[in-house]
């Protein structure tokens, strides 16, 4: 009888402590899918969950498929529950669209192109050795084209010059307006079919990130467009190479000191720009306006959310699956692209390591099985990504 109320009580025990871990894991997965709603100056935590939500959102498909096996139907309401809450994000970070369509007349559509183009990819153009980007932005048959890190070089020998730009594009584009924000630092264009009628840099406080405000007559009718390049994380190599040496051995603590003092400024910077856009859009007082660009954070972000408010998401609307915006041709970049994702997934590991010790409060003799469960599949999918054959 002893023996039998010992296991009871410790199965009973246990069913607490997986219950507890259950709503701790939900609690925070929702604050990721949710993380849009907080601004980061009001609370910066959330901010950082959503960058980490594909994270979350593993470890909360483990907690279900645990449950799912145990036919524990409590707990299943439970996470069930969960799901129906975080739909409407899981939607906006990974749209689900019946049809690609183009909503109304085809020959009514406007086409927009969105590009951060790395100063073209720093290499010139010219007839026998075009530039692959400029010949991508050529064939691309948009109607709209804002380019984000435009920067033209002063010698057509090290990429590509003011004068190749407009002569290889002027026919598709005869309206062209480059704009350098912020005292000179990053270079916004935009290329258009229509006449371009005003230009006006946004003021967003910023070193050297910014946006421009465009004014086009499109079909006789004014459209306020916004090319938005908001605040980058300004990330270094030294920066990485920190970053893995304190994951490797193991300083958890080190590690998350470092990034939040590199992440932290930049996420409440975008909460600050991202409310002086908003206020722009709101004032002009119309439906006719197209903001795009590099927002330099994920779809569940306060920055997409503040921006989008009143406005159609595309992507949400239209597309399907993650957002990817950009892939690059197979070459020797892969092998850096291999080493940043083991990178990422040691940055990952530490992390989730501390989110499991000092959050949910998981013994260490255990945590490094949920954190190993969650990254190894992930830095599986980020190998793959890097070695993946591009579009391009």
């Amino acid at each position: 009888m002893k023996l039998r109320a010992l296991f009871t009580f410790s199965s009973r025990v246990a069913r607490v402590i997986l219950l507890v871990g259950t709503l701790r894991i939900s609690g925070i997965y929702l604050l990721g899918a949710y993380s849009g709603y907080i601004p980061p100056k009001t609370w910066i935590l959330p901010s950082f969950l959503g960058l980490l939500f594909p994270g979350l959102l593993l470890a909360q498909l483990l907690v279900s498929l645990f449950w799912l096996i145990a036919l524990d139907k409590k707990h299943l309401i439970l996470v069930g529950a969960v799901w129906l809450i975080s739909l409407p994000q899981l939607l906006t970070y990974f749209p689900i669209s019946r049809s690609a369509k183009i909503l109304g007349d085809e020959d009514d559509a406007i086409r927009v192109l969105s590009y951060n183009v790395c100063a073209f990819g720093f290499k010139p153009h010219s007839k026998t050795s075009p530039n692959a980007i400029l010949q991508y932005i050529k064939s691309s048959g948009a109607d709209i084209v804002c380019l984000q890190e435009a920067m033209l070089n002063q010698n057509p020998w090290a990429g590509v010059v003011s004068k190749t730009l407009r002569s290889y594009l002027d026919k598709d584009y005869p309206y062209i307006q480059v704009n350098r924000v912020n005292r000179g630092g990053s270079t916004l264009a935009l290329l258009s079919k229509y006449p371009i009628t005003e230009a006006k840099e946004i003021p967003l406080p910023s070193w050297v990130n910014g946006a421009v405000a465009y004014k086009v007559l499109i079909r006789g009718e004014e459209t306020l467009i916004i090319n938005v390049h908001l605040e980058s994380f300004h990330l270094r190599r030294t920066d990485g190479e920190d970053y893995l040496r304190l994951a490797t051995q193991g300083q958890a603590l080190r590690l998350k000191d470092a990034l939040s003092s590199k992440l932290a400024p930049t996420f409440r910077a975008h909460g600050v720009q991202a409310n002086i856009i908003h206020q722009l859009i709101q004032s002009y007082g119309t439906e006719r306006v197209i903001v795009c660009g590099d927002f330099n954070d994920t779809p569940l972000s306060y920055t997409r959310r503040t921006i989008a408010h009143g406005l159609t998401a595309a992507f949400i609307e239209r597309g399907n699956g993650f957002g990817f915006t950009f892939k690059t041709r197979p070459s020797a970049g892969k092998g850096v692209g291999f080493t940043l994702s083991h990178i990422v997934n040691y940055l990952l590991q530490s992390g989730f390591l501390n989110l499991f010790i000092y959050v949910l409060k998981v013994p260490e003799t255990w945590a490094p099985l949920p954190v190993y469960a969650i990254t190894v599949p992930i830095n599986f999918i980020l190998v793959r990504t890097a070695l993946k054959s591009p579009r391009l």
